[in-house]
């Protein structure tokens, strides 16, 4: 499986600062239909690659193998001065089923199974 992303801001929002909700709007290709799966979004810096300046988090269960979901990352209420640049990182995982496609009954929400991710600055 495979994740792209495409980040704006949401109406109302149009600076990265405390608060403000960005719509990171997430393709997918080579998921299971109907498992379930999370996504799981950070708004990082770009200045040094690692600060973590928000998070948002969604839970879906797709009815075809691709297709596009959304996730709303929030702004942490400590980024009090706008930052210029920032990029969305995404991590793609599941309970039901792994990377490969199998089924996974022993795992828990505790250790999901990494299925897919998109970490570029």
């Amino acid at each position: 499986p495979k994740i792209s992303t495409n980040a704006d801001f949401e109406d109302g929002s149009h600076e990265v600062v405390a608060g403000a909700k960005i719509v990171d709007e997430v393709t997918y290709e080579g998921l299971v239909p109907e498992k379930e799966y999370t996504l799981k979004a950070e708004l990082i810096s770009k200045a040094d690659g690692k600060t973590v300046l928000g998070k948002g988090e969604k839970t879906f269960t797709p009815k075809k193998s691709e297709g596009k979901e959304p996730v709303t990352i929030t702004v942490n209420d400590d980024v009090t001065e706008p930052v210029e640049a920032a990029v969305a990182f995404e991590e793609l995982t599941s309970t039901e089923v792994n990377k490969d496609g199998k089924d996974t009954p022993d795992t828990t929400p505790e250790k999901p199974n990494h299925v897919a991710e998109h970490k570029d600055i």
